[in-house]
């Protein structure tokens, strides 16, 4: 079994998506693990796909156009995966939006 299949069976139970949409998105957190920046073109030369690269980065850009994130499920994923549930924690939120150079 392949890390890639492991993470998609794990996000299977918590997202309710289809094979290719979780193929897709596990394929881009192993990605984003490997380059540790966000960057779509650099994202989709890191993809594990033996798709061109111009494929790749017009996947990813439909896999952000068209998939809508429930992320009451996405924090019940991070609360199972880092055993949370039992726990005292304090939720933070950073809404920061840096930008240089703007009008205001």
């Amino acid at each position: 079994m392949k890390l890639s299949d492991g993470l998609r069976v794990i996000l299977k139970g918590h997202l309710g998506w289809g094979k290719c949409r979780l193929d897709c998105f596990s394929g881009m957190l192993l990605a984003l693990v490997r380059l540790k920046h966000i960057n779509l073109t650099q994202l989709a030369l890191a993809f594990a796909s033996q798709a061109d690269p111009k494929s790749r980065y017009r996947r990813l850009q439909r896999f952000f156009r068209e998939v809508v994130f429930d992320y009451d499920a996405i924090a019940r994923l991070i609360m199972a995966m880092f055993d949370l549930y039992d726990q005292s924690y304090y939720l933070t939120l950073d809404r920061t939006n840096w930008q240089s150079g703007g009008n205001g």
